[in-house]
């Protein structure tokens, strides 16, 4: 047995050791639900733009995304730092088709974007990138036009937008009525505004929906640390306060995949584990809601 595939066979039996007590291997797999543009599913829980993924500790990333992939994981948001990382990954595990990577562009020049495109392409080993998004634009209009033309010359699968503030709704509300096949956006509990308007206006014009900062960069734990979880969050399996806030979103049917940040494997395998068992209904996620303005 070779060292990488030690290494996968004790990442997956690390994952199985990682899971939430009552959840066995065959009930580990997170389920999906589809890109309207396509109908190609994807899993509701994914990965962000993690620094490990962008950093030199190989082995932790890997361990990282064997988990992703042994739970049946599939999306990454990734930055050209992490690409190198990621494509070593997929080459030495066989794991091209498993991964679906959105690759941020933000340059400013054309000639530039389509440079950066055909890197990404060379270092994922993808001729078609799964997505190519936009994000943090400093010239909306062209840049959009741009991802536009991308898409149509077949450099991607998918174009997106991308941000993580509410001052760019403006921006969301255009790609969702200009071509876009998928939108990132913030939004949980803390920062349910996304709820109101825009996921059901996506939904509504065939837009999929990808969520981030479901912990608010950090700012949601301060405000449940030395708190136990309330006792009928088990009426939809939630063990920990990171699944608390991860279920509240993708409870919402309209969101396609919620995506978490981390480098610690075991917060990995928490995170992702928000996506097994039952989810709150809307009752439930009304009484979250209500419990976390109350704190």
């Amino acid at each position: 047995m070779n060292r990488r595939k030690f290494m996968k066979d004790a990442g997956a039996s690390m994952t199985v050791a990682a899971l939430p007590a009552g959840i066995c291997a065959q009930e580990a797999v997170i389920p999906a639900r589809p890109i309207p543009a396509t109908g190609e599913l994807l899993p509701i829980i994914g990965f962000g733009s993690s620094p490990v993924f962008g950093g030199e500790d190989y082995e932790t990333a890997s361990e990282l995304l064997d988990a992703l992939r042994n739970m049946g994981g599939k999306f990454i948001d990734t930055w050209p730092a992490a690409q190198p990382t990621l494509g070593r990954y997929a080459r030495e595990n066989s794991a091209h088709d498993d991964l679906f990577l959105a690759t941020n562009v933000r340059t400013e020049t054309a000639e530039a974007d389509l440079r950066a495109i055909e890197a990404a392409k060379q270092q994922q080993g993808k001729p078609v990138l799964d997505m190519l998004q936009l994000a943090r634009p400093d010239d909306f209009n062209e840049q959009w036009k741009r991802m536009l033309r991308w898409k149509e010359e077949g450099h991607a699968k998918y174009i997106g937008f991308a941000i993580a503030r509410n001052n760019l709704y403006d921006m969301v509300e255009s790609v969702i009525r200009n071509g876009a096949d998928f939108v990132q956006l913030n939004y949980s509990m803390i920062e349910p505004d996304a709820g109101d308007k825009l996921i059901p206006l996506a939904h509504d014009n065939g837009v999929a929906v990808i969520t981030n900062r479901p912990f608010v960069n950090g700012q949601y734990f301060p405000m449940v640390q030395g708190r136990e979880l309330p006792t009928w969050t088990a009426e939809f399996d939630c063990d920990t306060w990171a699944q608390f806030s991860l279920k509240w979103i993708i409870s919402n049917p309209l969101v396609n995949c919620a995506i978490t940040e981390t480098s610690k494997f075991r917060h990995a395998v928490d995170n992702l584990s928000a996506g097994l068992g039952r989810l709150p209904d809307e009752d439930q996620r009304n009484r979250m809601q209500a419990f976390m303005r109350s704190i």
